[in-house]
């Protein structure tokens, strides 16, 4: 099904119609106030997660699973099967609903699903083109069958090429089991409290980065093209694949994860992502490093991860303060990046938070 656009800038309705862009860097579901959303690239969790697990010498699939199975339900209550649609969700067929996910996975750039089988009670078997991450599609498409169905369900999956066929097979529910852990979905909700900043975010400090007239969304946004036909978003000047997606199951995870290696992981963390990004901008022409780091302002503005107020830069330093920022280490470890690739050199950064909704930068060369 194909994404309707605005006529004026040609992005998907859903965008705006969905999602709050008040232009202070945050963008907030509408259906669900807590839950902010950002635009990001979409094999970075995957490496971050790899990462971590060689680093720390953990598996970290069990608690990713717990984690999105959690966030999954929370999803499609608060977004999907909300108010009358929990209703007709149970009594209109599955195909309908199952049209109405299709769309969201593409326009969140997760991949092109083509339903291949459908035995109510039974089975359902679909196809995935260009997945990103099949846990995040598998248990998404398991917690909409089983909720529709009433029943529990089995996973199985196999490529066929470039594609994945993935297999739900209908199964009794057990005697008193529960759909998610209590513990995951209150770690879930938590993260998302975390990252909407408990709801307290501070309004715009500049022009909200030149939204359409028409729909209000982000200018800076129209340098992403969403591909219908094949559920992805792409960069349009180098073809770099991203993803519109939330972040609190990576935060959950993280949580978890300090909790039960009773360590504070965001040094590591920004090291991770920081290395990332800087492999990233190989190859990228740099013309000012003025101009680089006003780039990267217009990018966290309309990807979601918080406004730039100001930033002071010169030679071998950056110093910058950032309005609703989504995650420090994310944004510290993205900017400390850029900032070893156009000055060539190794950053030695402090960053302080005077209050959750600032974030405040500083990096030297070492």
């Amino acid at each position: 099904m194909a994404l309707r656009r605005c006529r004026k800038c040609g992005l998907p309705l859903r965008l705006s119609r969905g999602y709050v862009w008040p232009g202070n860097g945050v963008i907030l579901a509408r259906n669900d106030p807590t839950m902010r959303m950002h635009v990001v690239e979409s094999d970075l969790y995957a490496h971050v997660w790899s990462e971590l697990e060689e680093r720390l010498d953990v598996n970290i699939s069990d608690a990713m699973i717990r984690g999105q199975r959690a966030a999954d339900q929370d999803y499609l209550e608060s977004n999907i099967i909300y108010g009358w649609r929990r209703f007709a969700a149970q009594h209109l067929p599955l195909r309908m609903m199952f049209k109405r996910i299709t769309n969201e996975i593409a326009l969140f750039g997760f991949g092109g699903i083509e339903l291949l089988e459908y035995r109510k009670k039974k089975i359902l078997v679909m196809k995935v083109k260009h997945s990103f991450d099949i846990i995040t599609l598998a248990w998404g498409a398991k917690g909409v069958i089983e909720f529709a169905e009433k029943m529990g369900s089995e996973l199985a999956w196999r490529n066929e090429g470039d594609d994945i066929v993935l297999s739900i097979q209908l199964v009794p529910r057990e005697e008193g089991a529960k759909e998610v852990e209590l513990e995951a979905m209150r770690r879930i909700r938590d993260a998302k409290r975390e990252l909407a900043l408990a709801g307290r975010q501070l309004p715009p400090q500049g022009d909200g980065g030149g939204p359409c007239p028409s729909c209000g969304l982000p200018a800076a946004l129209t340098e992403l093209e969403w591909r219908d036909d094949e559920g992805t978003i792409y960069r349009r000047d180098d073809y770099q694949r991203f993803i519109f997606t939330t972040g609190h199951i990576f935060v959950a995870v993280i949580r978890d994860l300090e909790k039960k290696l009773d360590r504070d992981l965001e040094p590591l963390l920004i090291d991770i992502i920081k290395d990332y990004h800087l492999r990233r901008l190989q190859g990228i022409p740099i013309r000012t490093r003025h101009g680089a780091y006003r780039a990267a302002a217009r990018y966290l503005l309309a990807g979601g991860f918080g406004e730039m107020m100001d930033f002071n830069c010169g030679e071998g330093y950056l110093e910058m303060t950032i309005a609703n920022p989504f995650y420090p280490p994310r944004l510290v470890g993205r900017i400390a990046g850029l900032f070893e690739y156009v000055e060539d050199e190794e950053a030695d950064v402090s960053y302080s938070s005077p209050q959750p909704q600032l974030l405040k930068l500083e990096i030297r060369a070492t």
